[in-house]
């Protein structure tokens, strides 16, 4: 595989293995990469650069490492243009519902939200020991103003929204009730002991339009479009599929809030 289609999953492993063991040889990779990720524009599982920027940041913070040589200024104020566009103050801003919620990408925008979220939560945390902000194009940013963010996300996510519906399967009396999830949509054997052939599960329960016999506790599902309109249909995978990129960087974000 090409090197530079895997170059964020090293630096990424290369900060978390740093942060881990104090090892010098990692943050010597790091300072030697060359290609620091540039401004992103998510965070995802398919894009690690920003994860990487923010934990190489902490360090630029704490003092670690020089902050005007070296990389290591890139690293963090490319961090810091991914924060100051999540939160309305970049030359690039995230695009945001009418109702307030982040908008990425059509298919499954909520796990985009939920790691920009972890992402402003985690560097409010970096930022309040040093009382310091950060220096956006549109103005300066304190660190109550990115927890101010964070918490407008999960608040719309569990049901502060123009739906009043909660994202997360199980949480609220209004969620979705047919998510697109194989084990979620098909009743349990234990029911129903019927031989199910490979593609009956179609016709007999993908596209039945009733609720899902099993509640899918705690699942992030796709989330609503860019005018925070959602569709119950688990036909409509882009909306309402679950997995867990959506709901695992909201379990660090909700760490903080509760």
């Amino acid at each position: 595989m090409c090197a530079s289609l895997v170059l964020d999953e090293l630096l990424w492993a290369a900060a978390w293995l740093h942060r881990a063991t104090d090892d010098q040889s990692y943050l010597d990779y790091l300072g030697q990469a060359g290609n620091t990720g540039g401004a992103r524009t998510e965070f995802s599982w398919d894009d690690k650069f920003v994860g990487a920027q923010v934990l190489i940041a902490k360090l630029v913070l704490e003092d670690k490492v020089p902050a005007n040589s070296g990389p290591w200024s890139q690293y963090k104020n490319q961090a810091e243009q991914f924060i100051c566009s999540c939160i309305q103050k970049g030359n690039r801003n995230v695009k945001k519902t009418p109702g307030g919620l982040l908008w990425f990408l059509p298919f499954n925008n909520l796990q985009y939200t939920a790691t920009a979220t972890l992402v402003a939560t985690i560097y409010s945390e970096y930022l309040s020991p040093k009382h310091a902000p950060i220096q956006c194009s549109g103005g300066i940013v304190q660190s109550p103003a990115l927890l101010d963010l964070a918490r407008s996300q999960a608040d719309y996510i569990l049901g502060s929204n123009p739906n009043g519906m909660s994202y997360m399967v199980g949480y609220g009396s209004k969620y979705p009730t047919q998510v697109h999830h194989r084990g979620a949509s098909i009743v349990s054997i234990k029911k129903d002991t019927s031989p199910v052939a490979c593609q009956a599960g179609f016709d007999a329960w993908f596209n039945k339009n009733s609720p899902n016999p099993n509640v899918l506790d705690g699942a992030i599902v796709g989330g609503p479009n860019d005018s925070d309109g959602y569709t119950d249909s688990r036909s409509n995978f882009q909306m309402a599929e679950a997995a867990t990129v959506n709901t695992a960087p909201l379990v660090g974000v909700l760490a903080k809030l509760a």
